[in-house]
């Protein structure tokens, strides 16, 4: 039997959590395999080297997946209040392969060409996300030991750079669920101006019943971001 990494058993328990809220009506999850291939995160970094020239932080090994897929597309009913969320995760061998060349259309300006170009996403949302994503930015070019920007992509909005890095938005990904928005607490965005109604009602309902329904799990951190944003 396979052993799993503390990093593995989190998204094991994030799949099991949202099974049996009572609330909370899953309509699509997977639960994939260990691929053995991919071998420990140290080896699948020093492949990530070898096969695409890019060094990086060794901090992020700690967040590092094993899973061939793991994704969870949910709905939250609780009274009135209306709340869904979905995540799609590839491991991060996978996620080199994934680019952002199938964002790029002949309207966009060079600058954006560019940045979608080094695009590598490691979560999407094929459901009902709407066009929304996350990606590491990996330059075509890269000297020394880097840690990726990460870049949330809204069809809708355009792209925003996170105030984290992969492995903090692994770490936070289990909070909020996967939330529809959640990225948005980790932008300067302000949340209380037009066209953000939707992503700021979402945040109020998580942050109001997700303490009670997930209380093992600190939202502080997150209540604070959304009053800045608020």
């Amino acid at each position: 039997m396979t052993h799993l990494t503390q990093q593995e058993l989190k998204y094991r328990r994030l799949l099991n959590e949202l099974q049996e809220a009572e609330e909370i009506e899953v309509f699509f999850e997977e639960r994939g395999n260990i691929e053995e291939t991919v071998g420990e995160a140290q080896e699948a970094f020093a492949l990530v080297e070898e096969w695409h020239n890019i060094r990086l932080i060794p901090d992020l090994q700690s967040a590092f997946l094993r899973f061939d897929g793991l994704s969870c597309h949910w709905r939250l009913k609780k009274g009135e209040l209306r709340l869904s969320g979905e995540f799609s995760l590839r491991h991060l061998s996978a996620a080199m392969f994934a680019t952002g060349e199938g964002l790029i259309h002949e309207d966009l300006d060079s600058a954006r060409r560019a940045l979608y170009s080094e695009f590598r996403i490691f979560d999407d949302h094929p459901r009902t996300g709407a066009g929304t994503l996350a990606a590491l930015r990996i330059p075509h070019v890269a000297s020394g030991i880097i840690s990726p920007e990460v870049w949330y992509y809204d069809s809708s909005d355009g792209e925003f750079k996170l105030d984290l890095n992969y492995a903090q938005y692994l770490d936070v990904l289990p909070v909020t669920k996967g939330t529809y928005g959640w990225q948005y607490l980790y932008t300067d965005s302000d949340l209380s101006g037009s066209g953000f109604g939707s992503v700021a009602n979402s945040m109020r309902t998580m942050l109001g019943v997700f303490p009670k329904l997930f209380p093992d799990h600190d939202y502080t951190d997150l209540q604070t971001r959304f009053e800045e944003r608020t």
